[in-house]
C-alpha cells in the first residue's frame, strides 16, 4: 500500500526527513511512533501528496508520488491532527459540504455518508451540529469525512490528541474495526496508543528510520522478566538461587519475607513453564509465578540509549 525507498524532505537546511524505507502492507495498521520533531508529520504529508520528497521514490496506493498524486488522493482518505469542521454545520450536513469538495456525485455522496455514519456511530448525532459535539464526536467526524469515497488508505496524524480516557478506548476500537477493510496509518508520540491498535510500527527520530517491526517481534526482542513468590522456610532465598541455578539460568534478584517468602524477579523470556516444574520438583510451594512482557517503551528507549553511545563515539 506504501513503498518507500529513501525518502528525504528539508526546510532550507533543516532535513524534517532523511533517507526512509517504508513498506506498509494491505489491511494493516501501521503505527509511525516517536517523539515530537521525530519527522512523522512531514512523512504522513508526503504519503498524503502533501509535500513532495527533495529526494528518494515513493508510491502510494500503487502511484507514483507526485506524478500520480491525483489518483493516488482519491483512493486516500485523511485525517489531520487538528481535524477541521465548520461548527455551525450538522453533521450530515458538514459531510454532504466534504463529499462535494472531493467530486463525488449526489448517489455516492448518499452512499457514503451512510457507510461513514454506520462505521462511526454516528447515526445518533447526524441532526446535531458539530459545534455542539464533545472532542471525541467531532473526532468521529473527521474520520467520517475521511472516510467517504471508501479509500484504500486511511492517514491519521495524532487522532487521539485531547480524548478523554473513555473517548481513547472507543476511538481505538473503532479504528481497529475499520482496519479490517483498509490499510491504516497512524501516527502518535504515545507508546501505548500505538501498542494498543498497531500490527506493525515504525519508530523514528531526528528524522530518520530506527526500527520497523511487528509489535509482537518488538515484545520479543525487549523480552521482559519472570516474576514469582515461592514459600522456602528455613532455605531462605539460597534455595531459589539453588534451584534456578540447576536450569542453568542467570541468578535472579531475590528478596525474603518475614513468612518465609522468597519474591524473585529474572529478566529474559518467559521461564514460567520451565519454573514451575523446577520449584515442584524441588518441594517448594509456588504462590505466585507470571511473566511481564516489556512494552515498545523498553525497546524504543534502548534504541534511543544505543544511539546516543553510537554519535557519542562519532
Amino acid at each position: 500500500m506504501i513503498q518507500a525507498r529513501g525518502i528525504t524532505r528539508r526546510y532550507g537546511r533543516f532535513t524534517a526527513v532523511r533517507d526512509l524505507d517504508l513498506d506498509v502492507p494491505e489491511r494493516v495498521v501501521c503505527g509511525l511512533l516517536g517523539p515530537n520533531g521525530a519527522g512523522k508529520t512531514t512523512t504522513i504529508r508526503m504519503i498524503t501528496g502533501m509535500l513532495p520528497p527533495d529526494a528518494g521514490e515513493l508510491r502510494v496506493v500503487g502511484r507514483r508520488m507526485p506524478e500520480e498524486r491525483r489518483a493516488a488522493l482519491a483512493r486516500i482518505g485523511y485525517l489531520p491532527e487538528s481535524a477541521p469542521s465548520h461548527p455551525e454545520m450538522r453533521v450530515a450536513e458538514y459531510l454532504r459540504f466534504r463529499g462535494r469538495l472531493l467530486g463525488l456525485d449526489r448517489a455516492a455522496i448518499g452512499r457514503g455518508i451512510d457507510s461513514a455514519l454506520a462505521a462511526c456511530d454516528l447515526r445518533d448525532v447526524e441532526r446535531r451540529l458539530v459545534g455542539q459535539l464533545s472532542k471525541g464526536y467531532r473526532q468521529r467526524v473527521g474520520l467520517a469525512a475521511a472516510l467517504l469515497g471508501d479509500p484504500a488508505l486511511l492517514v491519521l496524524d495524532e487522532p487521539t490528541v485531547g480524548l478523554d480516557p473513555r473517548q481513547l478506548r472507543d476511538f481505538r476500537t473503532l479504528v481497529r474495526r475499520l482496519a479490517e477493510e483498509r490499510t491504516v496509518l497512524l501516527s502518535s508520540h504515545i507508546m501505548q496508543e500505538i501498542e494498543a491498535v498497531a500490527d506493525r510500527v515504525v519508530l523514528m527520530h531526528r528524522g530518520r528510520k530506527l526500527a520497523d517491526d511487528t509489535v509482537a517481534a518488538f515484545r520479543d526482542r525487549a523480552g521482559g522478566r519472570t516474576c514469582g513468590r515461592v514459600e522456602v522456610g528455613a532455605g531462605g532465598v539460597a534455595r531459589i538461587a539453588e534451584v534456578i541455578g540447576g536450569l542453568a539460568l542467570d541468578p535472579p534478584t531475590a528478596t525474603l519475607d518475614d513468612r518465609g517468602h522468597a519474591r524473585f524477579t529474572l529478566d529474559g523470556p518467559d521461564r514460567t513453564e520451565m519454573l514451575g516444574r523446577a520449584f515442584a520438583q524441588a518441594g517448594l510451594a509456588v504462590l505466585e509465578l507470571h511473566h511481564e512482557q516489556a512494552g515498545l517503551e523498553s525497546v524504543f528507549l534502548d534504541l534511543l540509549d544505543r544511539e546516543a553511545v553510537a554519535e557519542g563515539g562519532a
